[in-house]
């Protein structure tokens, strides 16, 4: 077979005058690749005659050397080249057009949540918080809500499984309300007191435009010798002035709550129609915006208070209800939706 040492040494001069990095690796293929010359060549070295491979296989050698060296040497040059361009090039800035910076802000109820503390830091509350994942004790059974009662199915609960825990800290579950709160402070602190808590809660509850699994709570707890409905009256006025604007009516009606004896609900007058009766206020002119009432006896008892020299006041609210209320958002969902475009709006 015909071995043309002449044809790769003139591919081999070609590496030496190629302008391009393509042109240097196309013709290394062309020699060194699996079906070469030189490659070829080599292959070949098995069908020729022991003379012949004694005289071929040592050019061979010194020729894949070669196209080693000239490859290596002319791909330098040319990265150099290049090089040399870029120093020479510059950066053209006269039609640059500088883009709006996008500026971070806290969510709407991280902003309002911290609104309504400063509002109430003002009257002498402080804030406390209660741990998200809590016993059922000081979930239920403290807040005069023991096992089997009725009341628990007024809140669809998530409990935690402790088949591998090592430890036994009694039924654990993800708080459903920070009423939790209530007994952690009793039994920490001596009245009279004026606390605050505002927290995470979690519900097994069905998605739609006014429920999530996950919300937050705000809620009062004042304990102090007198302490009466008055003083619920004028706490949710106080608040709902201060949010929907002082020409704002607010009213108690009766409401059921274990923890609390008695028990309201605090409503607002209808801030879309003004009382008037609307779609919103289901035609009556009024909205529930909160509930609240005088601390249970027992619940006082269980928290280390005697409920004869001590009178207190529950009140509390979902901050992302009045935050969809006052910014009219329909949907509760898109709150932790996480939506950028939904979220520069406010």
């Amino acid at each position: 077979m015909d071995i043309d040492l002449n044809q790769i040494e003139e591919i081999i001069n070609q590496i030496g005058q190629a302008q391009t990095l393509e042109e240097v690796d196309a013709l290394y293929l062309k020699l060194m690749g699996k079906s070469g010359y030189i490659a070829t060549a080599t292959r070949s070295l098995s069908v020729i005659s022991k003379d012949q491979v004694k005289e071929i296989a040592p050019k061979l050698t010194q020729l894949r050397q070669l196209t080693e060296t000239a490859t290596k040497k002319t791909r330098l040059e040319i990265k150099e080249k290049e090089y040399e361009k870029l120093d020479l090039e510059q950066l053209d800035l006269t039609t640059f057009e500088k883009i709006k910076q996008r500026k971070g802000h806290l969510h709407p109820v991280t902003q309002f949540e911290i609104e309504i503390a400063e509002l109430f830091s003002k009257l002498g509350f402080q804030q406390f918080d209660a741990p998200h994942i809590d016993t059922d004790e000081n979930n239920f059974e403290l807040l005069n809500i023991p096992d089997n009662h009725p009341a628990r199915d007024l809140w669809d609960t998530l409990y935690i499984d402790q088949s591998k825990l090592k430890v036994s800290p009694g039924k654990l579950l993800l708080r459903t309300h920070t009423s939790n709160s209530q007994v952690h402070i009793m039994k920490g602190l001596k009245p009279p007191f004026r606390m605050m808590s505002i927290g995470r809660c979690f519900r097994y509850e069905n998605l739609d435009a006014r429920h999530e699994h996950t919300f937050d709570q705000f809620e009062l707890i004042y304990i102090d010798k007198g302490v009466n409905m008055g003083n619920l009256q004028y706490l949710s006025e106080y608040f709902l002035k201060a949010v929907f604007g002082s020409d704002i009516k607010v009213r108690l009606k009766p409401k059921y709550y274990p923890f609390v004896e008695p028990g309201a609900g605090v409503d607002g007058q209808c801030i879309f129609c003004h009382g008037a009766g609307c779609k919103v206020c289901s035609n009556s002119g009024w909205l529930e915006l909160a509930g609240a009432g005088m601390i249970h006896p027992n619940v006082l008892r269980n928290g280390g208070i005697d409920p004869k020299k001590y009178s207190g006041i529950a009140w509390g609210f979902g901050p992302e209800r009045m935050v969809m209320l006052k910014y009219g958002i329909e949907d509760i969902r898109l709150l932790k939706s996480g939506n950028l475009k939904f979220l520069e709006r406010y």
